[in-house]
C-alpha cells in the first residue's frame, strides 16, 4: 500500500472511510433498533430499502407507498436490484442496502485520487486537492450555526441543504448510489481521455461506455454533465486527431450516456408515481445568492483558472464540469425538465478544490508554499476541518433528539414483525413517522409515506395523525379507514387514542405490543 500511495494519500483515505461509516456506527451504538434511516432526511433511505423490498420480488421497482402497491412498474435500477437479490438470497432489508457502502467510499476515494493525480503533481499541492476534494467545505455553515446568526428556516437551513448535496462524506450516509454515479463521472473524463490517447481505442472505448451507461442510470445529473463535458472538450481541445475524429470515437460512450437520460424522461411522463415525484421536488425554493455566495465564494481564488484557457482535454474538463452543474442547476430549475435540481452540483468540491489549488500556485509558486508548510496547511485545514466537525456534530444532535425515524421504540420492531408475519396479504395505515418504516420491515404497502411517492401526501399525512390522535369523529374515522383500503392499522409509541370505539366492528383483533398497538380490520385490500 506504502509504494501506491503516498502517507498524506493513505490517511486522507482512512480518514473519508472513517468519517463515511461515522453515522452509521453511530447508530448501532446506540443499542436500539434501526429502521434504516441514516441522514437527516432519513425518510429516502426508508425509500431506499422499499426499492430493495420491491426488487426482491418484482426485479421492477413498484411503489408501496400507496394500497393497493403499484404493479407493473417499468423502473429499473441495477443497485437496488442487487440489493434487493441479496435480500431475497437471505440478507437483511438494511445490510443488504449498506453493503454498498464500502463500494462508494472506494469509488470515490479512487476516483478523486486518480483525478487529481491526472492533473496535479505529486507532493502538497496533489495532497491539498484530495483533501479538499474529499472534504472541502465552507466554514460558512459551521460559523452560522455555531452562533446561531441566522433563523432554522432561512439562511442556516439553506446553507446546510447546499452542505449536504456538496459535502463528499454526507454521500456516504445513506446515499451511496449518488458517491457511486460521482466516482463514475470522474472516472469517466479519464478513460474517455485515454480513449482519444489510445493507438487501439476499442478497449477503452467500451469501458467508457459502460462507466457513462451506469453513471446515468444511477444518477442521470452526473450523466448529463460527462456526457457534456466529454462533448465540450473535444470540441475545444481535442488533441492530436480533431474534434471530429474525437466525437466519432466517443460516439459509443454518447449514446450509454443518453439512454437512461431518454428512459428516465419517459419515466416521467408515463408513470404517475414519477409525476408525484417531480411535483414534490420541484416545489422546493431554490437557494438565495446568499447560499450561492457563502457556499462557493471560499473558491474565489479558482475564478482566474476557471477564466483561463486550458492546455488539453482534461484541463477543458475541469472548467467544463463546475459551469455544466450551474448550467443544469438552472435549467430544471427554469425550464422543470428534470427534477430536483440540486443534485446538479454534486461532486462540484473536486473541480473547484483543484482550481483553487491552481490558483494559489498562481499567487504564489510551489517553492514559496514549501517554505512555509503550516500556513499551507492551515488554508486547506480551514476549508475542510471545520465544516467536516459541524457536519458530524449536526447527525450527532439529531440521533440524541431522534429528530428523524433513526430507531423503532420498543414495542413498535414487535408490532411491525407480528404485521410482516400475518398470513396473507394486505396494507398498513399508520402515523407518517412509523409508516416511513413499514415497507422495509413488513414488506406490505402503506397508506402514507415518502412525499415524493405518495399520493395527496400531505392531506394523508394530517388525516393519519388526526386518526391516530382520536380527533376524528366515528363517521370521520371509518370512511378514512374504509377508504384507504387497510387491513392493518398500526399504532405507534407517539399516539396513544384507542380507536375501538370509533371503529366499532370493522376492528377483528387488536393487540398491544409495549406502547405500540394493532388494529387488524374486516375488508380491506388483501
Amino acid at each position: 500500500m506504502r509504494g501506491l500511495l503516498s502517507r498524506g494519500e493513505m490517511l486522507l483515505g482512512i480518514a473519508y472511510a472513517a468519517v463515511g461509516f461515522a453515522i452509521l456506527a453511530a447508530l448501532l451504538a446506540s443499542g436500539n433498533t434501526l429502521t434504516g434511516g441514516e441522514n437527516a432526511v432519513a425518510a429516502d433511505q426508508l425509500q431506499y430499502l422499499s426499492w430493495v423490498v420491491s426488487a426482491s420480488h418484482n426485479w421492477t421497482i413498484d411503489s408501496l407507498w400507496t394500497i393497493p402497491p403499484q404493479e407493473g412498474s417499468a423502473f429499473f435500477h441495477l443497485g437496488f436490484l442487487t440489493s434487493g437479490l441479496l435480500h431475497k438470497a437471505g440478507l437483511g432489508v438494511i445490510a443488504s442496502y449498506q453493503v454498498w457502502k464500502p463500494v462508494s467510499i472506494a469509488v470515490i476515494f479512487i476516483a478523486f485520487l486518480l483525478y487529481v493525480r491526472r492533473l496535479l503533481p505529486a507532493g502538497g499541492q496533489r495532497t491539498a486537492a484530495l483533501a479538499l476534494g474529499l472534504f472541502g467545505l465552507s466554514p460558512a455553515g459551521a460559523i452560522i450555526g455555531f452562533n446561531q446568526l441566522a433563523t432554522e428556516r432561512g439562511l442556516q437551513s439553506d446553507l446546510e441543504f447546499a452542505a449536504g448535496e456538496l459535502f463528499a462524506p454526507s454521500w456516504q450516509w445513506g446515499y451511496m448510489m449518488t458517491a457511486i454515479a460521482v466516482g463514475l463521472m470522474v472516472l469517466g473524463l479519464l478513460v474517455a481521455e485515454r480513449a482519444l490517447r489510445a493507438e487501439k481505442p476499442a478497449g477503452r472505448i467500451v469501458a467508457a461506455s459502460a462507466i457513462a451507461l451506469f453513471c446515468s442510470w444511477l444518477q442521470p445529473w452526473q450523466g448529463a454533465e460527462l456526457l457534456g463535458a466529454i462533448v465540450i472538450c473535444d470540441l475545444v481541445a481535442p488533441g492530436r486527431i480533431g474534434r471530429w475524429a474525437a466525437l466519432r470515437r466517443h460516439l459509443p460512450v454518447f449514446a450509454a450516456a443518453v439512454i437512461p437520460l431518454v428512459y428516465y424522461r419517459w419515466l416521467e411522463g408515463t408513470d404517475d408515481v414519477w409525476n408525484i415525484a417531480g411535483e414534490a421536488n420541484n416545489g422546493i425554493a431554490l437557494w438565495s445568492p446568499w447560499v450561492w455566495i457563502l457556499t462557493l465564494g471560499v473558491y474565489l481564488p479558482a475564478l482566474p483558472v476557471w477564466l483561463s484557457k486550458p492546455r488539453d482535454w482534461q484541463q477543458t474538463a475541469l472548467r467544463a464540469v463546475p459551469a455544466l452543474m450551474l448550467a443544469q442547476y438552472s435549467f430544471i430549475a427554469i425550464a422543470e425538465v428534470g427534477t430536483f435540481p440540486f443534485h446538479a452540483i454534486q461532486g462540484m468540491g473536486l473541480f473547484l478544490g483543484i482550481m483553487l489549488v491552481q490558483g494559489m500556485l498562481r499567487i504564489r509558486p510551489a517553492e514559496w508554499w514549501g517554505g512555509r508548510v503550516p500556513l499551507a496547511v492551515g488554508l486547506c485545514a480551514l476549508l475542510c476541518v471545520p465544516g467536516t466537525l459541524h457536519r458530524i456534530n449536526l447527525m450527532r444532535l439529531d440521533i440524541q433528539r431522534s429528530a428523524q425515524p433513526y430507531f423503532l421504540e420498543d414495542g413498535e420492531d414487535g408490532a411491525l414483525e407480528r404485521i410482516r408475519s400475518a398470513p396473507g396479504s394486505g396494507g398498513v395505515l399508520a402515523p407518517i413517522k412509523t409508516a416511513l418504516s413499514v415497507p422495509s420491515h413488513t414488506e406490505r404497502p402503506v397508506w402514507v409515506g415518502q412525499i415524493s411517492w405518495t399520493p395527496d401526501f400531505r392531506e394523508r399525512v394530517a388525516a393519519a395523525e388526526n386518526l391516530f390522535n382520536g380527533k376524528l369523529s366515528p363517521a370521520e374515522a371509518r370512511l378514512l379507514v374504509d377508504g384507504s383500503g387497510a387491513r392493518f392499522l398500526l399504532s405507534d409509541c407517539g399516539h396513544r387514542a384507542d380507536l375501538r370505539p370509533v371503529l366499532g366492528a370493522r376492528v377483528v383483533t387488536f393487540k398491544r405490543y409495549g406502547c405500540a398497538a394493532i388494529y387488524e380490520l374486516r375488508g380491506g385490500w388483501r
